[in-house]
């Protein structure tokens, strides 16, 4: 009995999370026993009372009434909800014809089919709408034919109950009671939501509140940390500037050295100068992080040459080919700042793995405009990329090869700079024959 009971329990939420679609479709489907169970004992309790009045026909239609609604809760009971929807709702609609027509009308059994309507919205949720709405038409059918004509499906049989006035309350009584009972469900279903809005709203409220604490944390966090690179940065720059500047006195002294005296010395100048190099790595990325995109006037055949003039005193730059081929006239605007350190690090990564056993060593940088974007490919013939470090390329500190000697940041931070600007870049390359970077970046507009 008391499985049962649980069953047929009125909606209550039975924890404090749940998933209020599923809680939806399982109070629908509770709701539903609730019709069938009450209808079932109704339909037993009028069974009686027409077979107290003689009427053993009519107890018989009720009985079989009486054993569908059974058979609809044990289905639903068994999981099987939209079955048991199916065969209630259109065995209940003929059968409530058929009775309705052999009985007076003034019996009040067409009253009915209102509590039935607001079921089959009670029963079917949005997703379901179609089979509340045709089943809705059906009962508005059935029920205009029985009022509106004496239409009778059973041919000549016309039963009249002992006390029409009492069918009528009863079956007011019942018509009353089941849609009460939809209308409740509604109305709570409606206030659970209301409830969990509320709920959700209060914990978006609360959750807010933190994220905001969190962000004023980390933005206080941030700019500590960029007060510390700045002043790390700048200090350990200051004692590098005086080593090189050392080195360079040195290499100037009037009185010979051995060679291997100066050999050491080339040596520290450049660890020294990959040290200073990884430090303006490490700002860069500091600086493309926290700093907004500042636009101003470009123009890119400047900015080339800039670049290549920046890179003509590393190593082996003098035994490669610079060449630039740029198809833009006009001046853009773009964040300069930040295409200049793009085409520095891509040229100087292709300075650096440079293959000098080939006859003409080169790096070629071209630059047009496609589709209101600035289109600039840095190519090469150097050593190229092996297949399987080709999905590395863009990581942070990744270097592929033996020969590498920089920080690993420098196709890192040059990514991170065009994404900043939305751009993109992609690469293609093959190993011993070359790489091809290149880069998209939209324009904000043009700039006569």
């Amino acid at each position: 009995m008391r499985k049962l009971s649980n069953k047929i329990n009125w909606i209550k939420p039975t924890n404090e999370k749940f998933d209020y679609t599923n809680f939806s479709k399982q109070k629908r489907s509770i709701v539903f026993a609730q019709l069938c169970f009450i209808g079932a004992i109704s339909a037993l309790i009028q069974g009686a009372y027409d077979l107290r009045d003689g009427l053993p026909v009519v107890m018989a239609i009720d009985v079989f009434i009486a054993a569908i609604l059974f058979l609809g809760f044990y289905l639903n009971y068994k999981g099987k909800s939209h079955f048991a929807k199916l065969l209630i709702f259109i065995s209940i609609n003929i059968s409530l014809f058929l009775f309705a027509a052999i009985v007076p009308k003034g019996a009040g059994i067409y009253f009915l089919f209102f509590p039935l309507i607001i079921f089959y919205f009670v029963s079917y949720g949005y997703e379901q709408r179609i089979y509340a709405f045709s089943f809705t038409f059906l009962s508005l059918i059935l029920n205009g034919i029985l009022l509106i004509t004496d239409f009778q499906p059973l041919g000549s049989i016309n039963l009249h109950p002992s006390s029409l006035s009492t069918s009528f309350m009863i079956n007011i009584l019942l018509s009353f009671i089941l849609m009460s009972l939809g209308i409740l469900f509604t109305i709570n279903l409606n206030h659970i939501g209301e409830q969990l809005l509320i709920k959700k709203h209060a914990e978006t409220e609360t959750l807010t509140k933190e994220v905001q604490h969190k962000n004023q944390s980390l933005e206080k966090t941030n700019k500590e940390l960029d007060r510390f690179v700045y002043s790390t940065s700048h200090d350990l720059k200051s004692p590098l500037a005086s080593i090189l500047g050392l080195l360079n006195l040195a290499k100037l002294e009037k009185d010979p050295v051995s060679k291997s005296i100066a050999q050491y010395l080339d040596m520290m100048e450049e660890r020294v100068n990959n040290l200073s190099g990884f430090i303006n790595d490490i700002l860069d990325y500091s600086r493309n992080a926290r700093k907004e995109i500042e636009l101003s006037n470009v123009n890119i055949s400047e900015l080339v040459n800039e670049v290549f003039l920046t890179n003509r005193f590393l190593i082996n730059a003098d035994k490669i080919d610079l060449n630039a081929q740029i198809e833009i006239n006009e001046v853009l605007l773009l964040d300069k700042t930040r295409v200049f350190r793009v085409l520095h690090n891509l040229i100087s990564n292709a300075i650096k793995y440079s293959d000098l056993t080939k006859n003409k060593p080169c790096v070629t940088v071209s630059a047009k405009i496609e589709h209101n974007k600035l289109v600039i490919v840095v190519r090469d013939n150097g050593i190229g990329i092996a297949d399987e470090h080709k999905d590395k390329v863009f990581e942070m500190f990744f270097r592929g090869t033996e020969m590498a000697d920089g920080s690993g940041l420098g196709l890192y931070i040059a990514q991170e700079m065009v994404l900043k600007m939305d751009g993109a870049m992609e690469f293609e390359s093959k190993i011993y024959e070359g790489s091809i970077f290149t880069v998209k970046i939209p324009l904000a507009k043009k700039v006569a």
